[in-house]
């Protein structure tokens, strides 16, 4: 007995060196990726400001008004800030509510009168949304007319607040006009924004080039530790062009940090192959997603033919993509007027009737560019990505259903979006129970309580399929040691289960079907917006955040090495649970055994407190269950 016992110790000291090294040099990779993305932006931009074209063939207008004017909407979803200085969205403040519980702490702390007077969560890191033309890629970030001051109208009924910009341009001498209208619908998350170049000269417009036209920079808030690449992960851009999902997670970077591909070269990647083919484009953050999808023309003048990704740009999000319509030009200005006041008539909205019809009736127009596109910003769940008024919607876009690729996005993978309605279920159990408690972190603890209580009657197999295995543990162990061959003492062992109707298969059965909802478990306390800078006790002042206790600067090779206390008692209970569960004495099985719960470190290092907490919990409750059964067993005997 006393050389097993050595045998398996000496057989953890490897697995443990394995376990720490593995750390280590994930952290090691970790900080020299984040480095060399920072020494990648700085080379294509050192000095971090944005270069605007000088070139002569550009936009140009005349400001009549050289004095900006901002001013505010407000819908039941949110608070909207626009500006006559580029006719565009500065601001968008998310409300919080019962169905989006933003914490209150982010508002306490917030030097944002207006976060704090409308308990609202501004959402697009101050750079708001463009739906901006511009000529050069070089103007990603900052088109050359996000300079221009256009007039505005705003119109409002009881369903729809519309506003209006209007804009002269000219190009090369020729008069354009440049209409930017926002519907922002009063009850829905959703936005209605429609860009109108139309020709405003009897002679056709070409101009020998591609146009670009950039819709919004980033979704917020930004990411709090940037060099943690798990949740890193959860911020990106995706888009969908020629009937294909691209997703591209993480800002500062085109390629994963394992990527077989290396990182893009260059500054830009361009997919502009399909005409017409560019179906809808956005940005995701860890709680929160934006995308335009461009709605169906009878006119293929009227859809973009690709985009152009900024391969590496910063953390901000800013210049992140912009759209392309190939070879432009317009015909020459027709007779009839494209009158854009009856899109906005309290009449024509009032009575439900003719606003999809006018502009499908527009778009087959060959002197005007019309990007007509629905815009939805909120949180990222079913939910709330979900058509309120159906009526009101069909009237607005034409559709009555949202495209269900994007789901895809919304909860990270199209396997996860399988659970996405038992993880919405888990946010909306452990709002509800919050709502009592006020500690995230209890309530994650009742949850696991509640998880093993519904899990009861899988557990009593489970646990009763350990007790006859045990009791067999001087039997197998014979085996073991009177039969060297593998295959027959496999045999053998087999033998002995079939003999006292025994199935080791009911032991993991258990396990396979709670599988689905601890991936529920998983995607809601990794994403969920209500764990947000919540704490819960002690050390752990933000469950979205891994536990970290203390940094070393300066470890061997690494720049920031991170001391978690969570992860080391999550892999410290599972040993643990090991060891009281168990019954193979072969050296083998007992590695295999004792080597998972280590390599857990390497997964759970820098997962959010909250998920490694409540597994921490599970370990806990199953642990004393074990002991519970086994004191049963013997009082039994």
């Amino acid at each position: 007995m006393e050389e097993k016992k050595e045998q398996v110790s000496s057989s953890l000291f490897p697995i443990l060196l394995l376990g720490i090294t593995t750390i280590l040099i994930f952290q090691i990779f970790q900080y020299d990726h984040q480095k060399n993305v920072q020494q990648i932006q700085q080379q294509e931009n050192p000095t971090n400001t944005t270069i605007i074209s000088t070139s002569q063939i550009d936009f140009s207008f005349e400001n009549k008004n050289n004095t900006e004017k901002q001013f505010t909407i407000e819908t039941e979803k949110y608070v909207i800030i626009l500006n006559t200085l580029g006719g565009k969205i500065d601001k968008i403040y998310l409300k919080s509510s019962p169905k989006i519980n933003i914490p209150s702490i982010v508002f306490e702390n917030s030097s944002d009168p207006i976060e704090k007077r409308y308990k609202a969560l501004e959402i697009t890191r101050n750079k708001g949304m463009d739906f901006q033309l511009h000529l050069y890629k070089k103007q990603i970030s900052e088109p050359t007319l996000s300079q221009a001051i256009f007039e505005y109208n705003i119109y409002e009924n009881d369903s729809i607040i519309t506003v209006k910009f209007s804009k002269e341009i000219l190009i090369r001498n020729h008069s354009l006009i440049l209409y930017k209208i926002y519907r922002f619908l009063k009850k829905e998350n959703f936005i209605h924004q429609i860009t109108i170049l139309q020709n405003n000269q009897e002679i056709d417009f070409e101009l020998n080039g591609d146009l670009f036209f950039k819709t919004f920079s980033a979704i917020g808030p930004e990411p709090e530790d940037i060099e943690n690449s798990r949740i890193l992960a959860s911020y990106g851009r995706f888009y969908n062009y020629d009937n294909s999902l691209k997703t591209i997670p993480s800002f500062g970077t085109n390629e994963s940090l394992f990527s077989c591909n290396g990182s893009q070269r260059g500054i830009y990647t361009i997919y502009s192959d399909k005409e017409n083919s560019l179906k809808y484009l956005g940005v995701f953050s860890r709680y929160f997603i934006i995308y335009s999808q461009f709605l169906e023309s009878k006119n293929d003048l009227h859809l973009p033919d690709g985009i152009v990704l900024l391969n590496h740009p910063p953390y901000d999000g800013s210049g992140s993509f912009t759209a392309t319509f190939l070879n432009f030009k317009l015909a020459k200005k027709e007779n009839k007027e494209l009158d854009t006041i009856k899109y906005f008539s309290l009449e024509t909205i009032e009575n439900l009737r003719g606003y999809v019809g006018y502009l499908t009736e527009d778009k087959k127009r060959n002197d005007a560019l019309i990007i007509d596109q629905i815009v939805y910003l909120g949180l990222k769940s079913d939910e709330e990505h979900n058509i309120i008024d159906f009526d009101i919607f069909q009237q607005e876009f034409g559709i009555t259903k949202l495209d269900s690729s994007i789901r895809d996005v919304i909860y990270t993978s199209s396997f996860l979006a399988l659970f996405s309605k038992l993880r919405d279920w888990i946010v909306i159990l452990m709002r509800f129970i919050n709502a009592y408690i006020h500690n995230y972190g209890f309530t994650i603890i009742i949850i696991a309580l509640l998880f093993k209580f519904l899990t009861y009657p899988l557990n009593q197999i489970q646990a009763k399929t350990m007790k006859k295995l045990h009791n067999l543990k001087p039997e197998i162990d014979r085996i073991n040691e009177k039969y060297q061959d593998p295959t027959e003492r496999q045999k053998r062992i087999l033998d002995l289960y079939k003999k006292h109707k025994i199935n080791p298969a009911m032991g993991c059965f258990p396990i396979l079907i709670q599988i689905p909802i601890f991936i529920a478990l998983y995607s809601a306390f990794s994403d969920a917006i209500e764990l947000w800078k919540s704490p819960f006790i002690f050390w752990m002042k933000d469950l979205s955040q891994p536990d970290t206790v203390y940094v070393i600067k300066d470890l061997i090779f690494i720049k920031n090495f991170h001391i978690n206390i969570l992860p080391l008692l999550m892999v410290g209970s599972q040993l643990l649970q090991q060891k009281l569960t168990m019954v193979s004495s072969d050296p083998q099985q007992k590695f295999l055994m004792y080597f998972m719960p280590i390599l857990m470190i390497f997964f759970f290092w820098g997962m959010p407190s909250g998920v490694t907490l409540y597994w921490t919990v599970q370990n806990l409750i199953s642990i004393l269950w074990q002991i519970i059964v086994e004191k049963f067993s013997k009082s039994e005997t």
